[in-house]
């Protein structure tokens, strides 16, 4: 007699067996989703920090070519700002935003030029 299992039977088994036999628990997606937002959370620290430091440079640079290189990655820096700050926004963490907003207030008047 036959066996009654198909090709597609044999191919789902397979593939149900294929790598980690372990599955994705809720935990363990949120400790995903965790690490996966500390770390867009240093970069739009960073990103924040390069709109304070580039200025200073731009007015301390020695060439107009070096100046307008600057520029435009002061530009990009807030692009980046941007979207990471709508990623924040879209996924319910909008209050990282004000986190640093509350410490930019704090390290901003420590910077200025004597």
């Amino acid at each position: 007699m036959k066996s009654t299992t198909t090709k597609t039977d044999k191919k789902e088994t397979l593939q149900e067996g294929k790598g980690n036999s372990e599955k994705a628990t809720p935990e363990r997606n949120e400790g995903y989703r965790n690490i996966f937002v500390e770390e867009l959370k240093e970069i739009y620290f960073a990103e924040k920090a390069l709109i304070i430091s580039i200025p200073v440079m731009i007015k301390k640079a020695a060439t107009d070519e070096l100046v307008d290189a600057l520029k435009v990655h002061l530009q990009f820096t807030q692009d980046h700002i941007k979207r990471l700050e709508d990623f924040f926004t879209s996924i319910g963490e909008a209050t990282i935003i004000l986190k640093y907003e509350a410490m930019y207030g704090l390290i901003k008047p420590g910077n200025k030029e004597a």
